[in-house]
């Protein structure tokens, strides 16, 4: 039996979700006055320059970011540049093209953007899905009152029962866990670990029975992301992205497939139900716990922005249909790495030094990125 919800989401705070491509200084040119940016296909820029125009162009790109930025804005204004060379034109937030307009000349200028289809940027639904699975690992070890440690010398998983000694922390890993000890992790506390031996059986995974789309084509501008860090002046760390607004609204579909969390015979099935309704409970207990650290935080080092974040969040929470998540990149190892069931002196669990944040010149009065509500409606 396959049963479908209707996924509503919504942005608090800017969303960026990395491709791991950059567009860079010789492919964009902004409009101060418009704020806004054009994207421009470097490919057709050459092809419709007059030939002195191409020189000066290439001249221009071979000496560094900020002079291909020049010489770009410098053919905008003339009036030069050619209309076919424009891909699409997006609006730009104050900080990002302050950001550019300030910029020296070791300044890489370069932006990263949203994934994009033919028809716009959307919101992945793969990147949904990893910020269900580390609230569903959450749960379950909680719900389970289990431990988990890691053995060094079988390399494998072991559980335990939790003790009150143990405290908040519910998983002890090794010193410097690497890629393979954390999907060995994922394995063991899912169930589709192959058991008495190293491995994992993917077709086991808990959740293969659950499968949810991309976003529609979602309005997108771009932004300035900076790195706050308390006791250091890291005004000059810049990150341009192309981010969701806050506010934005995305619907996705969400799908669970229940006949594949029953009787696991080895051939088919996976290994642990997740219904949805214990799925929105995951959420909503471990993201209040993360949002809960991160506004400690904020409100140590005065963060205004941060804390209308976390206000807000607990405002919406007050629904109790409604959940929490963290999406994207800035989100951090608090939202990404269970940090906060790790023992303190363990390097993945001590307090994250900075954070980044999104949409002003200085750190400190940016939003944080990636934090959203969503709510999930039978169809």
């Amino acid at each position: 039996m396959m049963r479908s919800f209707r996924l509503e989401l919504e942005a608090l705070s800017p969303v960026h979700v990395g491709t791991g491509e950059a567009y860079p200084a010789y492919a964009y040119v902004p409009d101060f006055a418009k704020k806004e940016v054009h994207l421009l296909d470097p490919g057709a820029l050459l092809l419709a320059l007059p030939e002195a125009r191409k020189r000066q162009y290439l001249e221009k790109v071979a000496q560094g970011p900020k002079a291909a930025q020049e010489v770009l804005r410098y053919l905008y204004q003339e009036g030069q540049l050619p209309r076919e060379a424009i891909l699409r034109t997006l609006p730009a937030s104050p900080a990002f093209l302050e950001a550019v307009q300030s910029a020296t000349k070791k300044a890489a200028l370069e932006y990263r953007p949203l994934p994009s289809s033919p028809l716009g940027p959307y919101l992945p639904g793969s990147s949904v899905k990893g910020a269900l699975r580390t609230a569903w690992l959450f749960h379950a070890l909680v719900e389970r009152g289990q431990v988990a440690e890691f053995d060094r010398r079988a390399g494998v998983w072991g559980f335990r029962p939790w003790r009150e000694e143990d405290g908040n922390v519910r998983v002890y890993p090794s010193r410097n866990p690497g890629l393979q000890e954390n999907q060995a992790f994922e394995g063991a506390v899912l169930g589709y670990a192959q058991e008495g031996r190293r491995g994992l059986n993917l077709y086991q995974d808990p959740f293969r029975a659950v499968r949810l789309s991309d976003s529609g084509p979602t309005p997108t501008f771009l932004n300035r992301i900076g790195v706050f860090h308390p006791n250091k002046d890291t005004s000059g760390m810049v990150i341009l992205a192309e981010t969701f607004r806050r506010g934005t609204r995305f619907a996705l579909t969400l799908r669970y497939h229940e006949g594949l969390s029953r009787d696991w015979d080895g051939k088919r099935g996976v290994s642990m139900p997740i219904p949805p309704e214990a799925l929105v409970r995951a959420l909503r207990d471990y993201y209040s716990l993360v949002a809960e650290w991160e506004r400690r935080f904020a409100e140590d080092y005065g963060l205004k922005k941060a804390l209308k974040v976390y206000e807000a969040l607990s405002e919406r929470l007050k629904d109790p249909e409604v959940f929490p998540l963290r999406v994207g990149f800035g989100s951090g190892r608090l939202a990404l790495r269970l940090a906060l069931l790790l023992p303190e002196d363990h390097p993945e669990g001590e307090e994250p030094k900075t954070r980044k944040t999104a949409g002003a010149r200085l750190p400190r009065d940016g939003y944080p990125l990636g934090w959203m509500v969503g709510r999930l409606e039978p169809l």
